[in-house]
């Protein structure tokens, strides 16, 4: 991840590791996406406590359930969440349409990552 990124994409790509989790730990059946959100000026802040669930029970969920190739991908999804905040704390305003572009961007970016990085897993 480029250290450039600014803290709306970042938080686009934190959405995706969180929303990548759940679906490794089949919390969900479908990959969620920030587009989901119920009000669409929502702030990323508020679309990452959405999405973020308890992280022991997803890992744990994707280690119990699913293992090998989940959890091997689990596992080092969680890891890399640290990452996702090197811009600094997910923005917690409300955002308009051309920073929703770029959230949407990083999440965009980091499934593009897992995509290739665990090829199969995703789809």
């Amino acid at each position: 991840m480029p250290q450039t990124e600014g803290r709306l994409k970042q938080s686009g790509r934190l959405f995706a590791a969180l929303a990548v989790l759940r679906l490794l730990a089949r919390v969900d059946r479908e990959l969620l996406t920030p587009d989901a959100a119920p009000n669409a000026k929502d702030s990323p802040e508020i679309r990452i406590r959405r999405v973020r669930g308890d992280l022991y029970e997803m890992l744990t969920a994707a280690r119990r359930h699913c293992g090998g190739e989940h959890w091997k991908a689990a596992s080092e999804i969680f890891r890399s969440i640290p990452g996702f905040l090197t811009a600094g704390p997910v923005p917690p305003g409300n955002i308009n349409d051309d920073e929703l572009a770029e959230h949407r961007a990083g999440y965009d970016a980091q499934l593009a990552d897992y995509r290739e990085k665990f090829p199969g897993l995703l789809d």
